[in-house]
């Protein structure tokens, strides 16, 4: 033992308790991250000059015993040997060192079959069988440690191994500097016990750690495992509470991926299982609350989230993508809402919008949906994991197979199924060729019902390769207005309310309900009730000098039969074409054969024809627009003129002339001519 002192002439007992102060800086490092209580502080380390205790040799077994204020450090050897210069060797050590964790006492144990000590430079090796133990239970292990405490440096280059309660972890090297932390180099693999659940595992070339920062990052390459839920990244940050019992926060960098499998929630969330689930994006940042649940998760960087459907759903697949997305959790880790913010960028484009797509699994068994807009927030419930409701603000774009929907601002509610768009909103549906807008569109989800209200206005193109007019007839497209519009799909029926209007060219219907269905392609039916106006202007015959007088009708109620190219008219009917007005309860336009232009009117039966101050009845009555002529017919047809009155089977007027026709009772035509002598309309 003399020997010994004579070695230790710069105070041995503080080159003894530094290096063992620093192996326990580096363990206290290793587990920060989550489970490990804090090591002492720095001015737990730094203590008074402490006085040589007593040294026996019993055997082969020496005793080292350093004493300070208020520690006493214990160094056994079963064989101390001086070496050269002033290196001492020591063989079957074991060291123990008191220290401070959390206002309490603990000690940490270091045994391994050699250590070599320099005390000039403050250097310890250990080597072969390292073991560190603390009372609290951290375990370390390894084939080596070096203590350098003139760099205030701890490191091995050999494997290490290390565990304290439910963590567990090795790495292919380590190294620890003062004010640098601790650096975990090789197949870095950490492995986190959960009595609830699978274990959590990691994985990664490197990693380092800092107790005084509170926390441990994994670099180039992270993995993260847990049953059926994976995380890969380039790189992994974990902070921790002040007592760094828990993670307070989670930070994965560069190419992250985050898959769960079938039934899984997303990493770290209680939310309810589907199908698998993929998160991918630049960088994920989770945060937790005290209980170590997921409070919020946001991904940036092109963040998209990849649905996959489950055993029995649609063969779908759903993903949501944006510049950012942010996901809120309830108390209990339950997926609440799901945020797509506004880019912030100067200049926002494509990539800066945020987009929810719906696409078959496979290639040709259906079309993709996709709703595309600035911004979005979608409230789950965190019972079914089932959207309750859902707003798109700013440029949203709704596209589906065959329609397409614009609007500034959207809103979807589950309870009832509707999607609401308002904000100059449009929808355009590509088979039928129509475009609908209003102040507000709403859309069933379920049903594919669609409604609109406030300056209606929906227009559907006309049929290509004709010309001229007619209802739905030429090139010219065929435009609705009204101020309340509903659609059913079911019967593929449309009503149009209040002052609604239905134009085709010049052509007109006017009505406060107007109903178009199409029972079959061909087959369209408009029916207009509530007292109707209409106008209609017949196609000029070929060679004619000018345009026929358009033919203005009113009815209480007007029905256009497509297939019969016919437009028919009831109730009080009115019709007046040029000076000629005619009454009759019934009406019935027919269109030419192309549906293009007027054909022919048939009026009755009874029906009155007023022209001028002239005036006749009979039962039926017949306009022809090419000839723009008028002919009344029955058994007794009666022309009142004036002064005068004629009967006969036949009357025919003639549009802005002054002559008239009118065939006898007799086989023997006879035929009368007058002259008006007024022109006034009654």
């Amino acid at each position: 033992m003399g020997l010994l002192r004579d070695r230790l002439t710069h105070d041995p007992a503080k080159a003894a308790r530094q290096g063992l102060v620093g192996l326990v800086l580096l363990v206290s490092a290793l587990v920060a991250w989550n489970l490990l209580r804090p090591a002492p502080r720095a001015a737990d380390a730094v203590a008074a000059p402490a006085v040589v205790g007593t040294g026996t040799t019993l055997g082969d077994m020496a005793f080292l015993r350093f004493r300070d204020d208020s520690r006493k450090i214990e160094v056994k050897a079963r064989e101390m040997v001086r070496g050269q210069g002033d290196v001492m060797s020591m063989r079957g050590v074991e060291a123990t060192l008191p220290f401070v964790s959390q206002g309490r006492p603990a000690s940490v144990t270091i045994r391994a079959d050699e250590c070599q000590y320099q005390p000039a430079l403050e250097r310890a090796a250990f080597k072969g069988n390292v073991e560190l133990r603390t009372d609290d239970g951290f375990e370390l292990d390894s084939d080596t440690l070096k203590y350098w405490g003139d760099k205030e440096r701890v490191f091995t280059p050999d494997p290490v191994r290390f565990k304290r309660g439910a963590l567990s972890g090795s790495a292919m090297a380590l190294e620890y500097r003062t004010g640098s932390g601790v650096l975990i180099k090789g197949d870095v693999r950490i492995r986190i016990e959960n009595a609830s659940g699978p274990p959590t595992d990691i994985t990664s070339p490197s990693a380092t750690a800092s107790r005084e920062e509170r926390f441990v990052k994994f670099h180039d390459g992270v993995l993260v495992r847990q049953g059926a839920r994976e995380l890969k990244s380039t790189n992994l940050r974990l902070d921790t509470s002040a007592d760094m019992e828990a993670i307070e926060r989670a930070t994965a960098t560069g190419d992250v991926d985050a898959l769960s499998g079938a039934g899984a929630p997303l990493p770290g969330s209680a939310a309810p299982g589907s199908g698998s689930k993929r998160l991918r994006g630049q960088r994920l940042e989770m945060t937790f609350r005290a209980r170590g649940i997921l409070q919020e998760a946001v991904a940036t960087g092109a963040a998209s989230l990849e649905i996959l459907p489950e055993p029995g759903e649609p063969a779908e697949r759903r993903r949501v993508s944006g510049p950012r997305l942010r996901f809120d959790f309830d108390e209990e880790g339950r997926l609440l809402s799901l945020h797509g913010p506004r880019a912030t960028g100067p200049r926002p484009g494509a990539r800066d919008r945020s987009s929810l797509v719906t696409e078959p699994l496979t290639a040709g068994a259906g079309a993709a949906r996709r709703v595309e807009s600035d911004s979005f927030v979608a409230s789950l419930d965190p019972v079914t994991g089932a959207v309750r409701d859902a707003v798109f603000e700013g440029s949203v774009v709704f596209d589906e197979p065959g329609r397409k929907a614009w609007a500034g601002h959207s809103a979807f509610d589950a309870t009832t199924g509707t999607l609401l768009l308002t904000r100059d909103p449009r929808i355009v549906d590509e088979a039928e060729g129509s475009e609908l807008r209003g102040r507000e569109i709403r859309i069933g989800t379920r049903t594919r019902a669609v409604s609109a209200s406030g300056n209606v206005r929906h227009t559907v193109a006309g049929k290509k390769g004709r010309g001229g007019g007619g209802v739905f007839g030429g090139q010219e497209p065929t435009v609705f207005v009204c101020r309340e519009f509903e659609y059913d799909p079911g019967t593929r029926t449309a009503r149009y309310r209040e002052n609604a209007l239905v134009r085709s060219g010049t052509d007109e219907v006017r009505a406060p309900l107007i109903t178009l269905d199409e029972p079959g392609p061909g087959r369209r039916r408009m029916l207009a009730t509530g007292g109707t106006a209409s106008v209609l202007h017949p196609r000029a015959a070929k060679g004619a000098a000018k345009e026929p007088a358009a033919v203005e009708a009113r009815s209480r109620e007007l029905q256009y039969e497509e297939e019969k190219n016919r437009i028919v008219y009831t109730g009080e009917v009115e019709i007046r074409q040029g000076d000629i007005l005619t009454r009759s309860p019934e009406a019935i336009v027919l269109l030419t054969k192309d549906g293009e232009t007027v054909d022919r009117l048939l009026a009755g039966e009874p029906v009155e024809v007023h022209q001028g101050v002239r005036r006749a009845t009979g039962e039926r009555g017949t306009y022809t627009p090419a000839s723009e002529t008028f002919v009344l017919t029955g058994e007794r047809v009666v022309l009142y003129d004036v002064d005068r009155r004629l009967e006969g089977r036949i009357l025919t007027f003639e549009v802005g002339s002054d002559r008239i026709r009118v065939d006898g009772r007799e086989e023997v035509r006879s035929e009368a001519v007058f002259r008006r002598k007024e022109t006034q309309r009654p």
